[in-house]
């Protein structure tokens, strides 16, 4: 899901749409990996050694060759090699290094790797604390927002589980633009359901999504 500018543009336009409409101060991130998860090239590695080592004997059960030093050596080298290829696999290919990712840790990640954001671009500057970061993360496909004390006042969290849900068809498809606009479109509806709107004090974050690769 890599942005050319003409998304990165539109992103940053929804977000500037949304605070037309509701007063709050928003900022678009999406980031490639939030974390390295060095356990995942390990992980493949075992995987792929452990499937070659059940066919390496599966064949010597089926074919045995007893007479031949060399059969040890080269069910070795077969077992080592299919492990690496898996790892570097896991590496170079997300949706296959996806596959070993833990989701607890992948959502705790993300959502450290959104509060640094939140912190890093100071959202809570805002005079009414009226600031919220939509933060994706590509490879781990999850969203976070973080608004700012002044929202959650009026939001709840399983609401805004809500506007995740709503951008999640979008994202699966690799299409970021309109998972934010689907996402953008949710909250605003949502402070307009509750009759909420915040006082302008003009353009109080920086304009711009943050697109980063992250980890």
């Amino acid at each position: 899901m890599a942005l050319t500018a003409q998304e990165q543009r539109e992103i940053n336009e929804l977000a500037q749409q949304f605070e037309a409409t509701t007063g709050a101060q928003a900022v678009a991130a999406i980031v490639g990996k939030a974390d390295e998860y060095p356990d995942i090239p390990w992980k493949a590695f075992a995987l792929g050694a452990a499937l070659a080592a059940l066919a390496v004997v599966a064949d010597e059960f089926i074919d045995p060759d007893w007479a031949s030093i060399h059969t040890p050596l080269r069910d070795v080298a077969a077992i080592l090699a299919v492990g690496v290829l898996c790892s570097v696999a896991a590496m170079v290919i997300p949706a296959f290094g996806r596959l070993f990712l833990n989701r607890e840790r992948a959502r705790g990640e993300v959502r450290q790797y959104a509060q640094g954001v939140f912190l890093q671009r100071e959202i809570f500057k805002t005079a009414e604390r009226v600031g919220i970061l939509m933060l994706v993360a590509r490879f781990e496909r999850r969203v976070v927002i973080l608004p700012d004390t002044g929202i959650t006042r009026h939001i709840t969290s399983r609401e805004l589980d809500g506007v995740i849900a709503a951008m999640a068809p979008q994202l699966a498809r690799g299409q970021a633009v309109a998972a934010f606009r689907a996402g953008f479109d949710a909250l605003a509806a949502l402070l307009a359901q509750k009759s909420v709107t915040f006082a302008r004090h003009g353009n109080e974050l920086a304009d711009g999504a943050v697109v980063e690769e992250g980890a």
